[in-house]
């Protein structure tokens, strides 16, 4: 099955050689990088790959989820069934996701991004202690998948932005970001792509349910998990509260300079992956001068 040809109609077809049935109306297709997924009633999701590159990260990912679930004790998607054809059926966490929505809430109301950060720290610090190398020698990635690489940036850049001040500025952090040295002690199982946009929050009374999408799940350096933290200008209240209870459980200081650095090369992958996107046209969430705002940011807080 290819990223072209699924459908509703497609997608039940697949499902009832899987044992599922449902009406083409019941199925909800999106769209994925190299995999679709069709959102299904009674709270599931199915996976439908679209190349073997697709699957073998379906299949990295259920071995992570399966991992989590059975050492933590925060909730995850919960893996129900494989087909033989690759159709990855999972349990999704309850809870609404709406992170705009989330964030804005977060940024006015600060007790709110405090306990939201207080959450991120208990869930890391389990995380980060209770999976170790052994579970995932051989088939967990040992290199985050973003930011991208210095070079990846540099290339693209100039296409977007035309600031040569701003190019010099982020080529220099760019540098900075690939030079730090990652002891051993500092790999960890992250999650690799922690943030609001991730969690599911119950709709009543707004407590944080489980975190979902561990598809950027590496053997990586334990900083990486607190880059999106940092989620507003002059503000560090969400991080404060996540390091408050993650430092004294893990037993691990995290140095800010290195998380600060973390958002700054994802913030300037982000401005340079909308090479051929209109300024104004919303793309990851953001416009040309949402990213040009936050790369700026970013870039501040790292003295530069």
């Amino acid at each position: 099955m290819t990223s072209t040809t699924l459908t509703p109609a497609a997608a039940c077809a697949a499902l009832r050689s899987a044992g599922l049935s449902f009406t083409p109306e019941e199925v909800e297709i999106v769209a994925g990088e190299e995999r679709w997924a069709a959102l299904l009633p009674g709270a599931r999701i199915a996976w439908f790959p679209a190349s073997e590159r697709g699957a073998r990260r379906l299949a990295v990912e259920r071995r992570v989820l399966q991992l989590v679930a059975a050492r933590c004790s925060f909730a995850v998607p919960r893996p129900l069934f494989v087909s033989d054809g690759g159709i990855d059926v999972r349990e999704m966490v309850p809870g609404r996701c709406d992170p705009w929505s989330l964030f804005e809430r977060c940024r006015k109301d600060p007790a709110l991004a405090r306990a939201v950060g207080l959450w991120f720290g208990t869930m890391l610090a389990e995380q980060h202690t209770r999976i170790h190398a052994a579970d995932v020698a051989g088939w967990l990635p040992e290199r985050v998948a973003w930011p991208e690489s210095a070079d990846w940036i540099m290339q693209r850049l100039p296409d977007v932005v035309q600031d040569g001040d701003l190019i010099a500025r982020v080529e220099r952090a760019a540098a900075r970001y690939e030079a730090v040295a990652v002891a051993a002690e500092d790999r960890v199982l992250i999650h690799g792509d922690i943030g609001l946009h991730n969690l599911a929050i119950d709709p009543e009374s707004g407590a944080v349910n489980g975190i979902f999408d561990y598809d950027s799940a590496a053997w990586a350096d334990r900083h990486h998990d607190f880059r999106y933290l940092l989620f507003d200008v002059g503000r560090e209240d969400m991080l404060d509260a996540a390091l408050e209870v993650y430092e004294p459980a893990a037993g691990r200081s995290i140095d800010r300079a290195r998380v600060r650095l973390s958002t700054a090369a994802c913030a300037m992958s982000y401005l340079a992956f909308r090479k051929g996107i209109p300024p104004d046209r919303p793309w990851c969430g953001r416009t040309l001068a949402d990213d040009i705002r936050w790369v700026s940011t970013a870039l501040a807080a790292i003295g530069l």
